[in-house]
């Protein structure tokens, strides 16, 4: 279970407690014994509004005050009434059934002109639309809603974000962006921190699905400083720690915010929810690799949730991690024990689930049959109406009877596919811990090879080295000045080139084992290259070779200012090497659509083209002396590989034989707030 699902269920958490205070509902059932009915219509309203966590009641209160109101020409109060019959819908999830009511309120506010409570029923039924994944229809019923808010500020601002959180759904992120951006704009003016709050923690969300990750804390960090009660700080402790849990470093960053956030929830008397907290712990430990520790909170997971008799959902899920990470401790036995389980609870929660579809077509039914119970009573023509009450109630169950004995078939075909789908996942399953012994084999043989690669590479500048300076050392004083400086050249050519190799392979061995740090910021490209072109000119001098460089000298990039030098330093270093005297190298830098674009463009002796597919992988056998014959490991290409895709980027060459070779990578422009 990944930290996203934990912090939504965080929220839907809070959005249950906040409902769920306690109103004076005793006091009100005695207000209704002696009251007039006129009063008693509001009464009832109020019944159907302090008790909308329990659906059942509200409707029964919402159909009452309805009556009430119909038989009392209450207009304003029967528009009021199947709003809130259309909520006592909504809160049990019954949206094709909630947007008729809410559907009759509007026409009845229309008519008395009542704005606000026109803009509610459009916000209400765009919300049922949201839910049924009606993105389209969700939307439209927000613009009407907006039409009405002309001066109306907050309301417009919430429209906003409800068109921004919708079109998040349908996966328009621009859209989304830009709508959360305008309604965070208005609540700014109006200096509505909780709504300001609101669009950053959208933002963030946004952010998070983008995989961009630093841009989704900026804005949870906004949020969490806008809003400082206790269920909002919960759920943004909660996100924080779906954004830390993706760094390394940040694990710990990650467990305490989830330990804050839960602590806070325990506050508000959400206990029975401990399930999914040590769930979430199991996850972070799980990518830690810390695997004991790890099924010890999956374990305690699976405990709490029997105790509090949740459900199937998290019992599968930790299940299906258990197996995991049995399996990335070598006991394979008790991985497929859990697997199995995993399987098992997986077929009881679809079962589940179409017991629910059942039972939701029977309350359909039921409802039906109130409904008919009630127009039966209000009627003049009472037998009569019992007599088609009858054929109808007969010709429903005849037909809910058909399409229960239709839909038993469909569950025993629907179970027999998933056995055989059970039994697949079994057989796949042990192919993959099969394959994964492989893939380990493989990985090994791969390292092995690499660095007797890397031997062989450091060999040469030694020998030429330990040759030169023995010559030097024995026979000083039967050499010219000349030949003693040419010795002192080699030398000093041979130490460079040792020295830049180990520095490559410091690095990559670093990037291999986690512990290069990757700390992006807002640097001036200018300088970056500069360091990177003091260190290499000499080279260049040496085969008279001239480097031009083209760009913007203001221009800002948001990366790692080491990383992107080392990246530059090994491309230009490349194109030195293969490049003959006399040659030009170019090294370009440009922005497009917030990103910017770098190249090292040659007039080298370029690479075949069978090699160009092959040169930023590690198990690649690519080596090529230089036109001074200047040796080559390939590592340093591996190393631009790595940091750029480190920035999220891109790098490819374009080469033609003969005539030169063109390097480019991407990285990001400014951060994204």
């Amino acid at each position: 279970m990944n930290m996203k699902k934990l912090s939504l269920i965080f929220v839907l958490f809070f959005l249950g407690y906040s409902a769920s205070a306690q109103f004076p509902v005793d006091s009100l059932l005695r207000l209704c014994v002696n009251a007039p009915d006129k009063k008693k219509t509001e009464l009832y309203l109020e019944l159907s509004f302090h008790l909308k966590n329990d659906s059942a009641k509200s409707n029964a209160y919402s159909k009452m005050a309805y009556q009430l109101a119909v038989k009392n020409n209450q207009i304003p109060l029967q528009a009021k009434a199947l709003y809130y019959l259309g909520e006592s819908f909504f809160n049990s999830t019954d949206y094709q059934w909630a947007i008729p009511q809410y559907q009759k309120a509007l026409s009845i506010f229309t008519t008395i002109k009542d704005t606000i409570n026109m803009v509610d029923c459009y916000k209400a039924i765009g919300l049922c639309y949201y839910n049924m994944d009606q993105g389209d229809k969700a939307i439209q019923q927000f613009i009407e809603g907006m039409k009405l808010c002309e001066n109306d500020t907050r309301n417009t601002a919430k429209l906003l974000s409800n068109i921004a959180m919708t079109h998040n759904r349908m996966r328009n992120i621009s859209d989304a962006i830009s709508n959360y951006r305008k309604a965070l704009s208005l609540n700014a003016s109006i200096n509505n921190s909780t709504g300001m709050a609101i669009n950053y923690n959208g933002l963030g969300e946004i952010y998070k699905t983008l995989n961009r990750q630093d841009s989704a804390l900026i804005n949870y960090i906004k949020a969490k400083n806008l809003n400082k009660t206790t269920e909002f700080q919960a759920i943004i402790l909660s996100n924080m720690a779906g954004i830390y849990i993706n760094y390394a470093d940040s694990m710990n960053k990650a467990v305490d915010c989830l330990k804050q956030s839960w602590a806070m929830f325990s506050q508000l008397g959400l206990s029975q929810y401990e399930a999914e907290f040590k769930q979430g712990i199991g996850v972070i430990l799980f990518k830690q690799g810390k695997y004991k520790p790890a099924i010890d909170a999956f374990e305690q997971s699976i405990e709490l949730n029997d105790k509090f008799n949740r459900g199937y959902k998290i019992k599968t899920t930790c299940h299906n991690l258990l197996s995991k990470a049995y399996e990335r401790t070598g006991d394979y036995v008790t991985a497929l024990k859990h697997l199995k389980l995993f399987i098992q609870y997986s077929d009881s929660l679809a079962q589940k689930e179409k017991y629910e579809q059942i039972a939701t077509l029977e309350k359909q039914y039921e409802t039906e049959k109130n409904e008919n119970e009630i127009a039966r009573l209000q009627t003049e023509q009472e037998l009569t109406l019992i007599q088609l009450r009858k054929n109808k109630q007969l010709k429903q169950l005849t037909m809910a009877t058909v399409l229960l004995l239709l839909l038993l078939v469909f569950f025993v075909y629907m179970k027999y596919l998933d056995k055989i789908k059970s039994n697949q996942l079994l057989k796949e399953k042990n192919q993959l811990i099969e394959q994964s012994e492989q893939e380990l084999r493989t990985l090994n043989a791969s390292k092995n090879k690499f660095f007797s690669i890397i031997a062989h590479d450091l060999k040469n500048p030694l020998h030429s080295i330990l040759g030169y300076s023995s010559l030097l050392s024995e026979k000083y004083h039967l050499f010219t000045e000349n030949e003693r400086r040419k010795f002192a050249g080699d030398i000093h050519y041979s130490t460079n080139n040792l020295f830049r190799l180990l520095q490559n392979l410091l690095e990559w061995s670093k990037a291999q084992t986690g512990r290069l740090n990757f700390s992006p910021a807002v640097v001036e490209y200018q300088r970056i290259l500069d360091n990177s072109l003091s260190v290499l000119q000499s080279l260049a001098d040496q085969k008279n070779i001239e480097i031009k460089a083209e760009n913007d000298p203001e221009l800002e990039i948001f990366a790692d200012p080491i990383m992107i030098e080392t990246v530059l330093r090994n491309l230009i270093n490349n194109a030195i090497k293969f490049t003959p005297e006399g040659g030009q190298i170019g090294v370009s830098a440009k922005s497009e659509n917030g990103v910017i674009l770098v190249s090292v463009i040659d007039t080298g002796i370029g690479i075949p083209e069978e090699d160009t597919k092959n040169l930023f992988r590690i198990d690649s056998k690519v080596k090529r002396k230089g036109t001074n014959n200047e040796d080559g490991s390939g590592l340093g290409l591996i190393l631009c590989h790595e940091f750029v895709d480190k920035h999220f980027g891109k790098i490819w060459v374009e080469s033609t034989p003969g005539k030169g070779s063109a390097f480019t990578f991407s990285i990001p422009g400014k951060a994204i707030a």
